[in-house]
């Protein structure tokens, strides 16, 4: 860390990737599915290694990764960023607090990243990190632009929500490192209630804004999403030439 600048340390992410990727049949798990000739987890970790702001990532893994250091050659080579690799829980929010104890020094905002979306946008982060230092907390969202229904038993429709107030979460989640550790803390006998590092942070009394993320932040589950990736990859890459 001490070849690191001390105006560099005020960020760190987390990435999430303990995960067995169920979702796909066969093969392995999709966070280390080849996109681009390199597994679908080095896309979004290369990103966050490219920010002037990150001095840190922790890596969620699980034991199989830790144990194959095939898995890790994408690490070789970072921008100078410090990189901890840590043992990831039977859970995501498991594995993502485990992920914050290890992170040294503590930083000032923490971004939580899922491996699974390999096109987090600049402008987008940047306007997450600023908001998570304004109000404790930050996500990335999508406005939601179908009718939603709320189904009771039966598959009876109870209610129709107003989707001019709903927004699909995405990532990365920003939030002051100090105020996450807290909320977690509180819930920790009980991680298994909340679906994302947002809820958890609510529920601790934090505040969170939402930051408008584009359809290419999408999340890589299906088979289909692999197709989706291959072509924005193709995107990604003319624009840079």
């Amino acid at each position: 860390m001490s070849d690191i600048p001390q105006e560099h340390r005020s960020v760190a992410v987390v990435i999430a990737a303990a995960g067995s990727g169920v979702r796909l049949p066969g093969g392995e798990p999709k966070q280390w599915r080849l996109l681009g000739g390199i597994p679908l987890i080095a896309h979004s970790f290369r990103f966050f290694d490219a920010l002037p702001a990150v001095a840190q990532i922790a890596l969620a893994l699980d034991p199989e990764t830790l144990s194959r250091p095939d898995r890790l050659r994408f690490l070789e080579s970072t921008g100078g960023t410090a990189v901890r690799l840590v043992r990831g829980g039977s859970s995501r929010q498991e594995s993502v607090w485990n992920a914050l104890g290890a992170l040294d020094p503590a930083p000032e905002i923490v971004l939580v990243h899922d491996a699974a979306r390999p096109f987090p946008p600049w402008d987008a982060v940047a306007a997450c990190i600023e908001s998570a230092r304004r109000h404790g907390g930050a996500i990335l969202a999508r406005p939601v632009i179908e009718t939603i229904k709320r189904a009771g038993p039966g598959l009876l429709v109870e209610e129709t929500l107003d989707r001019r107030t709903l927004w699909a979460a995405q990532t990365p989640q920003g939030f002051r490192h100090a105020d996450l550790v807290r909320a977690y803390r509180a819930v920790e006998n009980h991680l298994e209630d909340f679906t994302d590092d947002a809820a958890i942070f609510e529920a601790g009394g934090g505040r969170v804004q939402i930051v408008e993320g584009p359809e290419r932040n999408f999340k890589v589950t299906h088979p289909e999403d692999f197709l989706r990736a291959e072509k924005e990859l193709g995107r990604v890459l003319s624009a840079e030439c």
